[in-house]
């Protein structure tokens, strides 16, 4: 009897070490960079697949309402959002429940989205909330994003975490423009490759000349009457605030009513990025 007491814990020992290492398996989701830089990911909305943008910097998920539509079992609640564009203008939407979001083998229950009625060439896009308690990697040299792992070797990031109502969340950190200027930038992977933008308020700070930058004037995609002024030049350099990353010659623009000091990209800080939410921190390599 106790031998057979004994087979049997060893078989529940074996069994739930099974289930642990099948739990603690990263998951891959294998991504298309396109030419601007944007991540292009598959992902399913309650059994639904369809095509995304990653984008550390959307805040909240986002479905076009074609691909609501579709789906068909998305929950519109009582809920709504006001956010606002990096220029300040506001831009309310209502919120939605996702049952299932299923990334690769990552199925993550209870999501909130924004849907909009928008001409987009894909279903929508992909934020950083479904990876609030999950590490992430982008591992560009292998195109794929990897969840559920933290690699033990590589450099370490501090990140500024934003997180709004648990309906939206970013991450933001330091850098020092032309070894001189330090700001706060939002990391913003859906910006694309090499984008860099900027308050106009540092052009004085930084004694850029504008007459030897290029001027545009923006105007809304949402009211055309509203418009503001860039100014882009190249910076001699931008890096992370200890060093870890940087980048030489860059593009900067230089905007009148950004609400924040910075955006940028996320690709220049290493050929695998990952952002740890909890632990407030990316490790890059």
């Amino acid at each position: 009897m106790c031998k057979k007491l004994l087979s049997i814990s060893l078989l529940l020992l074996a069994a739930t070490f099974h289930l642990y290492a099948q739990q603690r398996t990263p998951a891959e989701i294998p991504f298309t960079l396109t030419g601007q830089g944007h991540i292009m990911i598959k992902a399913s909305v309650n059994g639904i697949e369809g095509n995304f943008i990653f984008d550390t910097g959307a805040g909240l998920n986002l479905l076009t309402k074609k691909f609501a539509d579709k789906v068909g079992s998305v929950k519109k609640t009582e809920g709504f959002y006001v956010g606002h564009r990096a220029t300040g203008e506001a831009i309310e939407t209502d919120i939605y429940l996702i049952d299932h979001l299923k990334l690769g083998t990552t199925d993550i229950a209870g999501q909130k989205t924004a849907v909009l009625d928008v001409n987009f060439p894909l279903d929508g896009l992909i934020s950083l909330m479904p990876f609030k308690d999950i590490p992430l990697t982008i591992d560009y040299t292998n195109k794929k994003l990897v969840l559920g792992n933290i690699p033990k070797d590589g450099k370490t990031i501090p990140l500024q975490i934003s997180a709004d109502r648990d309906i939206t969340l970013g991450i933001s950190t330091y850098v020092k423009l032309n070894d001189r200027l330090p700001v706060q930038i939002s990391l913003d992977s859906g910006a694309g490759n090499g984008i860099f933008r900027f308050n106009a308020r540092y052009i004085q700070t930084l004694n850029i000349d504008t007459t030897n930058t290029t001027k545009r004037t923006i105007v809304s995609d949402f009211d055309t009457t509203k418009t503001n002024n860039s100014y882009t030049t190249t910076l001699d350099k931008i890096s992370t605030l200890n060093g870890v990353s940087s980048a030489s010659g860059v593009k900067g623009t230089f905007i009148e009513g950004l609400i924040y000091e910075g955006i940028g990209s996320i690709n220049w800080l290493g050929n695998s990025i990952t952002i740890d939410v909890p632990g407030k921190r990316m490790i890059v390599k």
